[in-house]
């Protein structure tokens, strides 16, 4: 296969289904490669993957002496576009009901054998292919982008769950690898795909899930800092815009805004414009039936935001001189105040930022603004 390679690529360009690397082409003659591959993972790389022992631990089958590579559990590892690395030939690339095929497989059939916690850094590669194939390939046809919708919506979800429940490594049995900052990058960028998607198939096809992932961008958008938001929702379909979820997330994300934290792509940024800081409606929203459990999962991303704006504003209402006392603030009042489970979760958060715990004549301990 190695050696039958560069044959392979020269028959491909010789019918103009893929470009030659090494001439330079007019974008508007450029040729869009159409996968051609049937399986969930390329033959070539399959063989070399195993010769070179690099099979993932779920790609196998059996146990003890009788365990070996299963090529039909194989899935196609994301590959970096880098100098050198060799351009992906139409043999190497899934067309979009094959990708389709390969997300059911990795978030339906292998969720059904393992925990999420045992197959989150396996799935989060190859999605992360699947999503490659995809952009490759520039899918244009109608049917073809709404099986990309499809599949990019599944894999948001499960970037989702998996930013919740991977977070607390020695909590739920993760394995020391887990990147939460990387598993946030790419959310962020499936949610980006799907968002122009949306926008680019309007015409001709609406998603009957696009008010949930709206409503996911806008609570996970406090974190990319766009100032512009409420702008991009003016844009909207009317019917987008008043969608409950897409309301309910406009509520998370006002709430939870502060007038403390620039926005903006720029160094001088500027501040939030119609923030109504508000954390205790922020957690009795969190909490009720108007958000999802994923659209609970996707706020989360916010509670460290939200804990540091309430506790500044304590520390602020006593330095200005107003009626909080240093002992106003039990441990178990903070509970509620700053969104916590556990009056030991309070103390540690408080204590980070230099505060002290004391305790009241009667026992009860409280937060020592004077620390």
């Amino acid at each position: 296969l190695k050696r039958n390679r560069p044959n392979e690529k020269a028959n491909f360009i010789a019918k103009r289904l893929m470009s030659d690397p090494n001439k330079p082409v007019r974008l508007s003659q450029a040729i869009t490669v159409v996968g051609l591959c049937q399986d969930m993972c390329p033959e070539y790389e399959r063989l070399e993957r195993i010769k070179n022992n690099e099979v993932a631990r779920l790609e196998y089958t059996g146990t003890g002496a009788d365990r070996r590579p299963a090529e039909e559990r194989m899935v196609k590892k994301f590959r970096r576009s880098e100098a050198g690395a060799g351009e992906q030939l139409p043999s190497d690339l899934r067309p979009p009901v094959v990708l389709q095929n390969t997300t059911t497989y990795l978030l339906k059939t292998l969720l059904d054998e393992v925990d999420l916690t045992e197959a989150q850094t396996f799935i989060w590669d190859r999605t992360r292919g699947i999503r490659n194939d995809f952009s490759i390939q520039r899918v244009s046809t109608i049917r073809d982008r709404r099986i990309a919708i499809d599949c990019f919506e599944r894999i948001a979800r499960f970037h989702i769950v998996s930013m919740h429940r991977c977070s607390h490594p020695n909590k739920n049995g993760i394995s020391s690898d887990y990147d939460w900052s990387q598993d946030r990058e790419q959310l962020d960028k499936t949610l980006l795909s799907l968002m122009e998607y949306y926008d680019s198939s309007r015409a001709q096809y609406r998603s009957a899930n696009e008010a949930e992932f709206r409503a996911y961008w806008i609570m996970f958008s406090m974190q990319t800092k766009s100032p512009d938001i409420h702008n991009r929702i003016q844009n909207w379909p009317e019917e987008l815009a008043r969608d409950p979820k897409v309301q309910a997330a406009l509520d998370v994300h006002a709430t939870a805004s502060n007038v403390d934290d620039y926005q903006g792509p720029f160094a001088q940024g500027t501040k939030h414009a119609i923030a109504r800081t508000n954390p205790r409606h922020f957690w009795t929203l969190v909490a009720s039936n108007r958000m999802s459990y994923l659209m609970a999962c996707v706020a989360e991303q916010n509670f460290y935001l939200v804990r540091k704006t309430a506790l500044k504003a304590i520390w602020r209402a006593y330095r200005q001189g107003g009626k909080t006392r240093p002992e106003d603030w039990s441990i178990a009042e903070l509970v509620d105040a700053l969104g916590f489970d556990t009056e030991e979760q309070v103390q540690v958060f408080c204590e980070a930022y230099g505060f002290s715990i004391a305790e009241r004549m009667d026992g009860t301990p409280f937060l020592d603004i004077t620390s």
